[in-house]
């Protein structure tokens, strides 16, 4: 329940949550009273008379009701992704009492979802649908054949040295070098700070992501495989420390993203992502025999899986030769690409 808080005119006053609109803003309503006690009383009838039985909620309440009951301990990018899937999917069963919701009705729309949107739509989808009635009516069992996810075909990515000249001199150079070289995602690339470069260490321990045009800084939990420190080639330490910012970029997600794309194009790479360059860092990791359990840590996953289906414990000493091999790697073509761009500019003012 919603406090109650002192007006300057002497009332008081209760602003309580009652639900999101159709574009997911949340919508509040006012109750104002002489008394504070007053105020949230009338805050807890309204709420008490709001509610309907679970019985009779339907898919799409008890859908909000689940959002609302992680908001506070889901990502903010989870959240929204939640709530997009609420306005734009399932449709068809949004409005049925889940007392009444049937296997039947689930498998006809998820037949419908699969003929209009892509494998790992419709199963996150059902996922969050599976989520909500498991919190509301748990005696109901889902049943549903999901459509299968179709295996993409692996593309020949670019190499790390032709992705260095590609960005040279560019504004997205320090954050596609970043994300290569140290393999962080981009919303940890826009959390990286002067202030977190320690001696030859990054400490990364924060994320900026976008939400409905709102830009979030969120601190990493200290006990998530995230939360890590990463050896600096040289190079990029001079870069960080010569920002004339705090934040080593200003440019929002979609900038930095559509800005690489763009280089990459003109380099004729076509159909590369951002997020190709951690798959770029995790193979010349590979190709340098750094261990499978090392280079999980030093990417910041919790655990093999998406290298390996073993985690195995990582030894310190590991950790530090990888983390120099890495670094000689990325400095020895960092160097090559400014004395090829040196040598350049040196013939051509001859």
């Amino acid at each position: 329940m919603a406090k109650a808080r002192k007006l300057p005119s002497g009332s008081w006053s209760v602003n309580q949550f009652i639900g999101y609109d159709s574009n997911g803003k949340r919508i509040y309503k006012r109750f104002t009273a002489p008394t504070k006690r007053e105020a949230e009383y009338l805050a807890a009838e309204f709420v008490a008379k709001k509610k309907r039985p679970v019985g009779r909620m339907t898919v799409g309440e008890a859908i909000d009701r689940y959002i609302e009951s992680k908001d506070g301990v889901l990502s903010p990018t989870t959240v929204n992704g939640y709530r997009n899937i609420r306005r734009h999917h399932l449709a068809g069963i949004m409005d049925i009492q889940i007392d009444r919701l049937t296997r039947e009705d689930v498998q006809r729309e998820v037949n419908r979802e699969a003929k209009l949107h892509s494998a790992k739509t419709v199963i996150n989808a059902h996922g969050l649908l599976a989520a909500a009635l498991a919190m509301h009516n748990p005696d109901f069992i889902l049943r549903t054949t999901l459509p299968r996810k179709v295996k993409q075909l692996k593309r020949d990515l670019p190499t790390s040295e032709d992705v260095i000249r590609a960005v040279h001199g560019t504004p997205v150079e320090l954050p596609v070098l970043l994300a290569m070289c140290l393999c962080l995602r981009l919303s940890e690339v826009r959390g990286v700070r002067r202030s977190a470069v320690e001696g030859n260490l990054l400490r990364i321990d924060r994320v900026i992501v976008t939400v409905r045009g709102a830009h979030i800084e969120k601190e990493l939990a200290k006990t998530d495989a995230t939360r890590r420190y990463v050896e600096l080639p040289p190079h990029l330490r001079d870069m960080i420390l010569a920002s004339e910012t705090e934040y080593i970029t200003e440019l929002t997600g979609r900038a930095i993203y559509g800005r690489f794309v763009n280089a990459m194009k003109k380099a004729g790479f076509e159909g590369v992502r951002f997020h190709d360059l951690r798959h770029i860092s995790a193979s010349d990791m590979h190709a340098r025999g750094i261990p499978d359990r090392v280079a999980a840590e030093r990417g910041g996953w919790s655990g093999t899986q998406t290298m390996q289906q073993v985690y195995q414990h990582t030894f310190s000493q590991d950790r530090r030769k990888a983390d120099q091999i890495m670094s000689d790697y990325y400095e020895e073509l960092l160097d090559a690409t400014q004395n090829a761009t040196r040598n350049i500019e040196m013939h051509e003012s001859a």
